[in-house]
């Protein structure tokens, strides 16, 4: 109502400017007397501040039209106190400034509860409009999550993300989100150790591996007991862990599903893969007698005293540990004397967030996912955890201040392989790592656990339609 009041006010005095300035009649000596000056400005001043309420107030209804109030809902999972007061301190508000009209309404969820609550989310339709993911989660969830190929996807900074990190926060080839860091599993290796043992080097296929184990592993004949464990693959004692077997099956170019979609847990690399992690447990524990080592902390770390770690930076030693001097970091390198296809990788394990499809503010998600995961903000991120980042551009700082970051991260960019593409997952890890743990103690032999994988999870994949 108020803009149509200004806009007539504007007419009237408009009329009346354009009445003052029309010469006077000649009829009456009075009328050619020229009017003065001063009823016309104040006339014109007047007018002026009306035009300029008017389109002041017509300018303000148009912005809140446009701005209409958004609640952007994001859901994240377990962080640090100094993560969380950087993202609602820092994040929030210099988007909020960025997006008159825009709330950013975070929820803290937890590890122990995400599963849960995440599919209460995606089972109504309805929840936030970012929700933080695990690695595995692609294949969980990821047909769920936005097709994001042709707005984020065609951000010019996805150039200068870690490959590897991308697998994890794609599906089905359409990218649903971004990763926030690259947590990959290396091979560890205590350098003193390896000396002793008469080696200068990592070795570089399965049966130089099978060797080092043994030859750097003691056993004390008086408790049958293990002193100092040649190679640890996750778990010392049953070096059964569905997550190394699949990166031993990956490096010498192993595929999760044949051209049919079926799964080929019975192909060449497959089989070799288990023979590799059986032999290896017996190059370490030759009976199942053998007591395993008793260990407190990182396995390469003193006292412990293990040659070799295949793990996260989250099992070695703290970063500050001058027994970096003594360890020697490296990606897994596969089988290249049998198996041409070879490669160097890092499992890389990430968090990432993902953008569901049932969200009517996709647009808005993307904006924040711009803002959040720029170069700057992405290395932010990454040193309130210590991790590494996923952008190869946002490894600087505290990064390349510390000289075992620095490695792991050149080693990540190089060598990262996305534990990704997995059709049920955590359905694949059981079965994984029920099969392995029976296989490597013995209790059925490579031709049974190898039929077992294949058609137990045959019909997992089948039964979820693919």
């Amino acid at each position: 109502m108020r803009k149509y009041f200004g806009i007539l006010l504007i007419s009237v005095l408009l009329a009346a400017i354009l009445s003052a300035c029309q010469p006077a009649p000649a009829a009456t000596q009075e009328a050619t007397t020229a009017p003065t000056e001063k009823p016309t400005e104040a006339a014109t001043e007047a007018a002026t501040e009306a035009m300029t309420q008017a389109a002041t107030e017509a300018s303000t209804e148009a912005a809140t039209t446009a701005a209409e109030p958004v609640t952007l809902k994001i859901y994240l999972l377990d962080y640090a106190d100094a993560t969380k007061d950087w993202l609602e301190n820092t994040v929030k508000p210099a988007f909020e400034k960025d997006h008159p009209g825009v709330t950013v309404e975070y929820t803290w969820g937890s590890w122990g509860t995400y599963s849960e609550t995440i599919s209460g989310f995606l089972a109504a339709g309805d929840g936030p409009d970012i929700i933080n993911l695990g690695s595995e989660h692609n294949g969980l969830w990821g047909s769920q999550m936005a097709d994001l190929n042709d707005s984020l996807g065609k951000w010019d900074e996805m150039k200068n993300f870690i490959p590897g990190t991308l697998q994890n926060s794609s599906w089905d080839g359409k990218l649903r989100g971004l990763p926030i860091f690259s947590a990959p599993r290396f091979v560890f290796c205590r350098t003193d150790i390896m000396k002793a043992a008469g080696y200068d080097k990592q070795p570089t296929d399965f049966a130089g591996w099978i060797k080092f184990a043994k030859d750097a592993t003691k056993i004390d004949p008086s408790t049958n007991a293990i002193t100092q464990q040649g190679f640890v693959p996750v778990d010392a004692a049953s070096m059964a862990d569905f997550q190394w077997f699949l990166n031993t099956f990956w490096s010498i170019g192993g595929k999760l599903y044949k051209d049919d979609g079926t799964p080929n847990f019975d192909s060449a690399e497959a089989t070799a893969a288990l023979q590799f992690n059986h032999d290896l447990k017996r190059a370490v524990y030759p009976d199942d007698t053998v007591g395993a080592q008793t260990m407190t902390g990182s396995a390469i770390d003193e006292p412990n005293n293990a040659a070799c770690l295949w793990h996260s930076g989250w099992a070695a030693p703290a970063l500050d540990s001058a027994i970096w001097d003594k360890i020697d970091i490296q990606p897994f390198t596969g089988d290249p004397t049998n198996f041409p296809n070879s490669k160097p990788i890092v499992l890389a394990f990430v968090d990432w967030l993902a953008v569901p499809a049932y969200s009517k503010n996709q647009d808005l998600a993307v904006e924040w996912l711009k803002y959040t995961f720029s170069k700057e903000n992405n290395n932010k991120w990454n040193e309130t955890m210590g991790l590494i980042p996923a952008r190869t551009d946002a490894q600087y700082g505290f990064v390349e201040d510390n000289p075992v970051l620095k490695k792991e991260a050149a080693i990540a960019s190089a060598d990262s392989y996305g534990y990704a593409g997995i059709i049920e997952p955590t359905k694949l890890q059981d079965i994984l790592q029920t099969q392995l743990g029976l296989y490597l103690t013995d209790q059925q032999d490579l031709e049974t656990t190898q039929s077992n994988i294949q058609s137990q999870y045959a019909d997992v994949v089948a039964s979820a339609g693919k």
